[in-house]
């Protein structure tokens, strides 16, 4: 790992990688209003939510890294206590890169960027019609973290109105593919969070037993990843093994070898097939008699294989039968 000392690198240098590494980010298109009644809008990606009771969002409008001068949206939200913030669909892209450039106090970026005002209700700056995600804020306190260029300001906020597209929603949930958001990565970077980018993952509905507790033999597999173990240790409780292997030795006892061609299981298992792909290593175990620390690796990637294939009850099998010791008793 390269490891690197914010205090002896420049500022600009520290921005790049924090942003690199801390990604994605979500981006909040923050509307406020000056002392003047002049509008102002402007994208941050130093933005997320920490609450719900009350809903609280930071949005951090730091210093300028060149002079360490105030931006417009920390001087308005300072000033005025309010701003609006709309989430950026893919669709507002283009627009965003507009509305971030660095005009001149008093000029409109919803003029510029060619965005329509969406009238509030709970406070004075309009959010962005645009957006399928606009919330109203208040400002809750301010913490200035430093005071330099390229400090931040956290402007905490709580949320007092939410507008939500109804075309975002798929019954009474949100869905992401709706929303069709995006997000900021490092340099020019952006992420698209729709389409093949989301993934689900549920939450465990028990206690895991954890990977510290799988078995010797699996926790220090060259096979398994990190990724294998976790889902293997979200079980509730450890299988029968010994109910397993008396299945497996009567498996065994009814392989014939020639059922299978010599190179069936590689290509059962990258075809994702880890059911066939155990009846191939069977064959091959029986006649060529293999020993166990042949075997060993190959059941592990039938152990991965059927947790790929959403089936963990099998990969339990795999694994827990991969142990040298159980594989010589055979």
């Amino acid at each position: 790992m390269k490891i690197i000392d914010p205090a002896e690198h420049p500022v600009p240098f520290v921005h790049r990688t924090l942003l690199s590494g801390v990604a994605p980010r979500p981006i909040a298109l923050v509307s406020t209003v000056d002392r003047e009644g002049r509008h102002n809008l402007s994208p941050f990606s130093f933005f997320n939510a920490f609450g719900a009771n009350p809903p609280v969002v930071v949005v951090s409008p730091s210093y300028r890294g060149k002079d360490g001068t105030p931006k417009h949206t920390f001087e308005n939200i300072r000033d005025t206590g309010e701003f609006t913030i709309s989430a950026i669909s893919y669709a507002m892209v283009e627009q965003i890169n507009l509305a971030s450039a660095e005009y001149e106090r008093g000029m409109d970026e919803f003029e510029k960027a060619g965005f329509t005002k969406l009238p509030p209700v709970a406070v004075t700056p309009p959010g962005v019609a645009e957006s399928p995600f606009v919330m109203e804020c208040r400002l809750m306190e301010h913490v200035d973290t430093g005071g330099k260029p390229g400090s931040g300001n956290l402007m905490i906020g709580e949320v007092l109105r939410f507008h939500i597209r109804e075309s975002a929603f798929e019954g009474e949930r949100i869905d992401p593919n709706r929303l069709d958001l995006v997000a900021r990565m490092g340099y020019n970077w952006y992420c698209r969070a729709s389409g093949d980018a989301l993934f689900e993952l549920p939450k465990l509905e028990h206690n895991g037993i954890g990977v510290d507790a799988l078995p010797a033999h699996i926790r220090s597999s060259p096979i398994l990843t990190g990724r294998d173990l976790a889902r293997l240790g979200g079980i509730a409780f450890l299988p029968d093994a010994q109910a397993i292997r008396a299945r497996w030795e009567k498996l065994l006892a009814e392989v014939f070898p020639g059922q299978t061609g010599p190179d069936q299981f590689d290509v059962e298992i990258r075809t994702g097939n880890p059911r066939r792909a155990l009846t191939a290593l069977m064959k091959d175990w029986k006649e060529y008699a293999l020993a166990p620390e042949q075997i060993a690796p190959l059941l592990q990637r039938c152990a991965q294989a059927a947790l790929d294939d959403g089936d963990p009850e099998f990969a339990w099998e795999c694994a827990l039968m991969s142990d040298p010791g159980i594989i010589a008793g055979f």
